[in-house]
C-alpha cells in the first residue's frame, strides 16, 4: 500500500544523529515500524542505508512516544525506555515542565500546580513577551519533565484556559508515562558567586559554583573551605525568566580535590544538598533544566 505524504514525513540524513536515540518512532515505506522512538542508529553506514530505502516519520511525533537524547542530561548513555503512571512518577507541586506542540517548534516552560489522577493535570501558562500565551482548546501537547534521576515524556491535550480563580491550564491527564533512567544527576555547567557559611559557626567565605543540579553542585575556591564530611550553607542568586531568585540550601561535601593547574581557584568540591524544601526544589529544578534546554 502507498505511503500518503500527508500523513507521513520522509526523513533526511540530517534527521539521524548517529549514535544517538531517534526522535520519533521511524518507517519504511510500507507503514511498518522498524525503529522504535530512542532506538539507536549505530553507524554512517547505517544511517546511509536507511536514508536510501526511504524512510518516514508522523508529523508530530509518535504519540507520547519521542523522548530526546537532550534529556539524558547533556548526552550522558540513558537506560531503556520504560512506562510509568503520572501519579507514581515522584512529581512535586512546582515542579518544572515542557510543553512542545510539534518538533522543532519553540517550548514553553510551565509549572505544576497540581492534578487528581485520571481526571486532570492542572498547571501555569506559559509566557510570551512579559505576557501570558493564549492557546486553544484542544491543543495537543508533548510534555517533559525531570523528577529524581529519570526523564519523563507523556501525551497530553489542553481541555481548557482560564484566567478563574488565576491563570492555569487544565490539561488530560496522560494514560501512561514514558521514562529513561538518567546515569548521573542533571547538571548545568555555570559561573556563580556564591557565599559559604558554616552551620553552628560565625565564619564565611565565597567560592565559585562551576555546575549545578536539584541534589549537588560543585564549588571551587582559592583557598581551602572544608574537608570532607563538612556541612556547609551556601548563598546565591539564580536568574530565573529575567527575575533574581535567592537560593539558600545546605550541603555536605562529599569529594575534596586540589588542581595544581588551576593556581586562581585550585581547590575543588563536590556537595550533596539536604533535601530542599519545595520552593527552593523549584528554583534549582527551573534553572538547570531550563539552561540544559536554553530557556534560561
Amino acid at each position: 500500500m502507498g505511503l500518503s505524504e500527508q500523513r507521513f514525513i520522509k526523513l533526511k540524513a540530517s534527521d539521524i544523529e548517529i549514535g544517538k536515540p531517534v526522535r520519533w518512532a521511524i518507517y519504511n515505506g510500507n507503514r511498518e515500524q522498524i525503529i522504535a522512538p530512542g532506538g539507536i542508529v549505530a553507524t554512517a553506514a547505517d544511517a546511509e542505508a536507511l536514508i536510501a530505502q526511504g524512510v518516514y516519520r508522523v508529523p508530530g511525533g509518535d504519540a507520547g512516544a519521542p523522548l530526546v537524547e537532550e534529556l539524558a542530561a547533556g548526552g550522558q548513555p540513558a537506560r531503556a525506555v520504560r512506562e510509568l503512571g503520572f501519579d507514581t512518577s515522584r512529581i512535586r507541586v512546582g515542579d518544572v515542565i515542557q510543553l512542545e506542540t510539534e518538533p522543532d517548534a519553540p517550548r514553553h516552560l510551565v509549572l505544576l500546580v497540581g492534578y487528581l489522577k485520571q481526571r486532570g493535570i492542572i498547571v501555569t501558562p506559559p509566557e510570551s513577551a512579559g505576557g501570558l500565551m493564549m492557546l486553544r482548546e484542544g491543543q495537543p501537547f508533548v510534555a517533559r519533565f525531570f523528577s529524581g534521576q529519570r526523564a519523563f515524556v507523556f501525551s497530553t491535550t489542553l481541555l481548557k484556559q482560564t484566567s478563574v480563580p488565576f491563570p492555569h491550564l487544565y490539561l488530560a491527564y496522560p494514560r501512561e508515562l514514558r521514562f529513561q533512567e538518567i546515569r548521573n544527576s542533571v547538571r548545568a555547567d555555570v559561573q556563580l558567586i556564591a557565599a559559604v557559611e558554616y552551620p553552628g559557626r560565625s565564619e564565611q567565605a565565597s567560592a565559585k559554583l562551576i555546575n549545578l543540579s536539584t541534589t549537588g553542585a560543585g564549588l571551587r575556591s582559592r583557598q581551602r573551605l572544608a574537608a570532607d564530611g563538612d556541612l556547609l550553607r551556601l548563598k546565591f542568586k539564580l536568574s530565573l525568566h529575567g527575575l533574581d531568585t535567592f537560593v539558600v540550601v545546605t550541603g555536605k561535601v562529599c569529594t575534596v580535590t586540589t588542581k595544581n593547574d588551576e593556581s586562581d581557584m585550585p581547590f575543588s568540591y563536590g556537595i550533596q544538598f539536604d533535601e530542599p524544601d519545595s520552593q527552593t526544589h523549584f528554583s534549582l529544578a527551573a534553572f538547570v533544566y531550563g539552561s540544559l534546554l536554553g530557556e534560561v
